[in-house]
């Protein structure tokens, strides 16, 4: 694979099932995976059933593709399937130098990113991300002056790795961050929250990643479909090397294996779908996920 692409698809489907009947859904979905330079979008499919009586799509404030659509309809059920194919290039990840100290950062909240968007909205605190006393003292083995940004993060990145426990079930998307610091458990979008309050109380621009990860199967054993699932890092910026992705579930640069699909301030600005419905009863949640590699394509 040293001289090859990788092609990958990638087939999320959400499934609601309604105890009552539901006569109107307004939802959202954010399951389009991104263009950047090293990742390209062949084809993707949104299947929606029933029948939306109307969608449409969009780009979002931080430059991520929407879907929304409406049923007008009774149903008893929602099914949303996300079907696309994404080509990755070739990486070798490697933690660059950010060429600036981390408390240098301060005079570049006010500027722009590559994509244009402002900086500030990166360094603010959020409902998943609250500047928290217990965080701020989980942080400060990470600094020292002068030290290099990418280093602080890397560093950080590695101790939430080592001192939290991957723990599915462990909590939620309404977990508070207080919680998941007092238990030390959770999952990735929790060790990315960490990261996030954590670098942005010291000023480091930083954001939430949503995407996927290729997992391969134990030795000789054939891989499960719907046993792959969602996945979440985040990235920080310094002005030499732009916006850097981290993923502290795994202690490592994302690279090849990595798909993205959004980016925003927290869970909660890309969640893969959200809205609201008018009926009567309860809702339960199914979601499978499979990520397959297609084949390798050679460089021209």
């Amino acid at each position: 694979m040293s001289n090859a692409d990788r092609r990958y698809r990638i087939r999320h489907r959400t499934v609601y099932e309604y105890s009552g009947r539901i006569d109107l859904c307004h939802s959202y979905a954010h399951l389009a995976a991104r263009q950047d330079e090293n990742q390209k979008t062949e084809s993707h499919s949104l299947t929606v059933l029933p029948e939306p009586d109307f969608r449409s799509e969009r780009k979002d404030y931080f430059g991520n593709k929407v879907h929304y659509f409406s049923i007008e309809s009774s149903h008893e059920s929602l099914d949303v399937i996300s079907d696309m194919v994404v080509r990755k290039e070739e990486a070798s990840p490697a933690l660059p130098s950010g060429e600036i100290g981390w408390e240098d950062l301060k005079e570049f909240h006010r500027a722009t990113d590559q994509t244009g968007i402002l900086l500030g909205n990166y360094i603010l605190p959020t409902r998943a991300c609250p500047f928290l006393g217990s965080v701020r003292e989980f942080m400060e083995p990470s600094l020292s002056p002068g030290k290099d940004v990418m280093e602080v993060v890397h560093d950080l990145m590695s101790r939430v790795y080592r001192e939290f426990d991957y723990t599915p079930g462990a909590t939620g998307t309404s977990t508070a961050l207080s919680e998941v610091m007092e238990k030390r458990k959770g999952v990735c979008q929790d060790f990315s929250h960490v990261m996030l309050a954590a670098l942005r109380g010291v000023g480091i621009p930083s954001r939430y990643v949503s995407g996927y990860l290729e997992t391969l199967p134990p030795p000789g054993k054939e891989k499960l479909q719907g046993a792959d699932a969602s996945h979440a890092w985040i990235e920080a910026w310094a002005p030499a090397c732009g916006w850097v992705g981290f993923d502290p579930t795994n202690d490592t640069i994302p690279g090849d294996q990595h798909i993205k699909i959004c980016h925003g301030r927290d869970y909660f600005d890309v969640q893969p779908i959200r809205g609201i419905f008018l009926g009567s009863g309860k809702q339960a949640l199914f979601v499978e996920v499979d990520v397959e590699r297609v084949e390798a394509l050679e460089k021209e």
